[in-house]
């Protein structure tokens, strides 16, 4: 009986040892995206503040008080100039990421997704410690932000090697069955962050820190080392035997930015395919780029609710925090109860989450009261289900080998289209503000309808068969690891 006893603790250390090494890029993702929340409405506020004291002059008692009704003249003239800040922040920070992608997602398909992952945190960490010497100048205009964080922050592809890097990375490592399942778990490991981040970046700056903009930013700095840490820690250099070492490079620079991995990357997303897989590729691509063109509308909202519902700091903290919360609680429950219990397609879980959009933009715009603004935020916590959707039939459409091109791709219309959304959230924005500043709310509707309509299209044309690469997986079986405890498939090194 003990003996017994002892190897059904053995088996069990052994299940969850097995279950351990399964995660792999999830903590640096929550680690990144912890870091951006906890500070992602203390930014917001800190342009505001810049804006207020530094570019417009005013005094100390308008700018912390800037939402009230009294301060509607000065509060009209801070929000048209952050909301032309936000668009060139916005074309800055990401021009130079569309431009790396082209070189990056190929690359790492022949080097591997580690090192372009560790360059996007190490941008992001020079970005947060550029933002605290920005808040210790009090002279420097909010303008300043863009000549010394944003633009050297680009070269390092941020947000975009990031994204594509971990999405890729896990996308290798698992099966085909379990990739859908994989992709949202990471989608809810750093999702799971919003709320958590928000509430405690909203406790931090008010209650513990005095209303530091400095020392936020030095706790967002620190969570990004602690990310740059792990991932150069724990993940593998190659996830597949077809990645070289980079030391096969006879140049790293002139290996990096090889103009085959443009005109690779072309061909991959181009080239023909069996059924119409290249069309619907394309299709995905799109929708991912529509279905993202709407976070820039989050912006141009924290200034809307100022300009519209007079909330202050502590309400659109709240909101917000609110709204994250019942968005993780609906990704983690929606995917799993729609795709594995009740079977159903990946473009029926897409449609509907493009018609939670649109669904939820309708409450917001027509809102004259803030419970209404609440439950459009209700509505909205479907909608994050297009984007692990998006992902998960992007990587059965392709080949492993072309996994990171298709991958960089998809990060560009995942974090670079701001270049032309935040472009366009602001002029409508700023020739609205005085008589429909809810247009903001129709443009992302308009985005979401060409969402609806891509996977529409997708749904009615495409069979099971022809969404699927056919291609004997290299990749590991989630499955075999987490039921069979003496599963231990050799990792590349």
């Amino acid at each position: 009986m003990p003996h017994d006893c002892w190897i059904h603790l053995k088996n069990g250390i052994v299940s969850f040892i097995n279950f351990i090494k399964l995660i792999t890029v999830e903590p640096s993702m929550v680690l990144y995206m912890m870091a951006f929340m906890t500070t992602s409405i203390v930014e917001q506020a800190f342009f505001v503040d810049k804006a207020c004291r530094v570019n417009h002059n005013f005094t100390q008692a308008i700018c912390d008080d800037i939402s009230n009704p009294i301060n509607a003249d000065a509060n009209k003239h801070v929000q048209l100039t952050v909301s032309e800040f936000h668009q060139w922040n916005d074309i800055a920070g990401h021009g130079g990421q569309i431009i790396l992608a082209f070189f990056m997602g190929a690359w790492s398909d022949k080097r591997g997704r580690k090192i372009p992952l560790l360059l996007g945190l190490i941008g992001k960490c020079y970005y947060s410690v550029m933002i605290v010497v920005n808040s210790v100048y009090y002279t420097w205009p909010v303008e300043y932000v863009i000549y010394t964080a944003t633009l050297p922050m680009t070269i390092t592809g941020a947000d975009v090697a990031i994204f594509a890097a971990a999405f890729a990375y896990i996308s290798d490592i698992s099966s085909s069955n379990s990739r859908t399942l994989r992709v949202t778990i990471l989608e809810v490991c750093y999702l799971a962050t919003m709320p958590t981040g928000i509430a405690l970046g909203k406790f931090l700056f008010s209650d513990v820190t005095n209303r530091s903009y400095t020392i936020m930013f030095i706790i967002n700095a620190s969570l990004l080392v602690a990310a740059i840490i792990y991932t150069g820690l724990r993940l593998k250099m190659r996830t597949n035997d077809k990645q070289r070492p980079i030391s096969d490079a006879n140049n790293v620079v002139t290996d990096f930015f090889d103009y085959k991995h443009v005109v690779d990357t072309f061909k991959t997303i181009f080239k023909r395919r069996q059924f119409t897989q290249r069309a619907f590729l394309l299709l995905l691509i799109l929708a991912m780029a529509t279905y993202t063109f709407q976070r820039d509308e989050r912006q141009m909202s924290y200034l809307y609710l100022q300009w519209v519902f007079n909330w202050n700091f502590d309400q659109v903290s709240t909101f917000r925090t609110f709204q994250s919360a019942i968005q993780d609680v609906m990704l983690l429950v929606a995917i799993p109860l729609m795709s594995k219990l009740l079977g159903w397609r990946d473009t029926i879980i897409a449609l509907i989450g493009a018609l939670a959009h649109i669904a939820a933009r309708i409450f917001y715009a027509s809102a004259n009261v803030g419970w209404m603004f609440y439950l459009g935020g209700v509505f909205a916590s479907l909608g994050p289900v297009v984007a692990p959707i998006i992902r998960s039939m992007v990587s059965k459409l392709v080949a492993v080998a072309e996994r990171g091109k298709v991958f960089s791709m998809l990060a560009v219309a995942d974090n670079a289209i701001p270049i032309v959304s935040a472009t366009v959230y602001n002029q409508v924005y700023k020739k609205t503000l005085h008589n429909h500043p809810e247009a903001i709310f129709y443009v992302t509707i308009a985005s979401q309808v060409v969402v609806l309509c891509s996977f529409l299209f997708i749904h009615c044309t495409a069979s099971s068969e022809s969404l699927s690469h056919r291609e004997i997986e290299e990749s590991v079986d989630d499955a075999d690891h987490l039921t069979d405890p003496t599963a231990n498939k050799e990792e590349i090194n």
